[in-house]
């Protein structure tokens, strides 16, 4: 956790590309703003996990709370405040990740290769979730995409915008940024922080059941590295997170 430091202003804190993970100069920061953005991403982090409980309740209880039907509002909203309160305390995220990636032919190459890992771990994990815990994911909450030309319409419009580059926003700008930074931007912290972003994804996802979360996780855990080798670029992860779950709503939509 943060502790008294050196003025090491425009050093690389780590000497490799995690510590450059926002493209910036390296950021030192203090004590009480380190403390500050702990006291900030566990908030945010409990938030997250409110919003999935809330999400759960409103597939699996036959009288969901009134605030299960807020559940996207309440989950944006947590990210707008939080952002503010992370740049504000001195978190270095640049435009909240949307930067390009260094080299252009770098980007297409991350975005390949994350669908094809998440495709092919999803296929040969699927009898493993299977067999653990009795059931493969509860996708309920999308079951109206079924043969639904309106109804594809618009989960492919939340894709892209809430899940893709939301919650890539939220969980591998904002949590894993927040909590590097906050446990001192070393090696060691964003290898923390990239496992600690992956737990919070797969509970935010416990409406899946626990076949969801365990997919979950796995996707959260080639999210954060696709945003890591990006250098803090959002885009990478963002394209394939999007592009992942467009391949399963249209494999939803197919179900007669």
């Amino acid at each position: 956790m943060p502790g008294n430091e050196p003025d090491r202003t425009g050093e690389d804190l780590t000497g490799d590309s995690l510590a450059a993970i926002d493209q910036q100069p390296a950021h030192p920061g203090t004590a009480a703003g380190r403390w500050a953005a702990a006291g900030i991403v566990m908030l945010f982090a409990m938030g997250l996990i409110g919003v999935g409980a809330l999400r759960f309740l409103g597939v699996h209880s036959a009288q969901p709370p009134t605030l299960s039907a807020y559940a996207t509002l309440i989950y944006v909203g947590l990210s707008v405040l939080s952002a503010i309160l992370l740049i504000r305390v001195g978190v270095p995220i640049r435009r909240l990740g949307f930067v390009a990636v260094e080299r252009r032919w770098f980007l297409p190459v991350l975005v390949v290769l994350g669908v094809a890992i998440l495709q092919l771990s999803s296929s040969l994990l699927a009898p493993v979730w299977e067999h653990m815990f009795g059931s493969g994911r509860d996708m309920t909450r999308f079951s109206e995409v079924a043969r639904s030309n309106s109804a594809l319409a618009k989960l492919l419009v939340l894709n892209w915008t809430v899940a893709a580059f939301g919650e890539e926003l939220a969980f591998r700008i904002l949590l894993m940024r927040g909590i590097a930074y906050a446990l001192g931007d070393s090696r060691a912290a964003f290898v923390i922080a990239l496992v600690a972003q992956t737990v919070v994804f797969g509970l935010v996802h416990a409406y899946q059941g626990p076949a969801g979360i365990a997919g979950t996780v796995i996707s959260g855990l080639v999210y954060g590295g696709l945003t890591l080798a990006a250098r803090g670029s959002i885009w990478p992860a963002a394209l394939a997170h999007g592009l992942n779950n467009t391949i399963g709503i249209i494999e939803l939509y197919r179900i007669s």
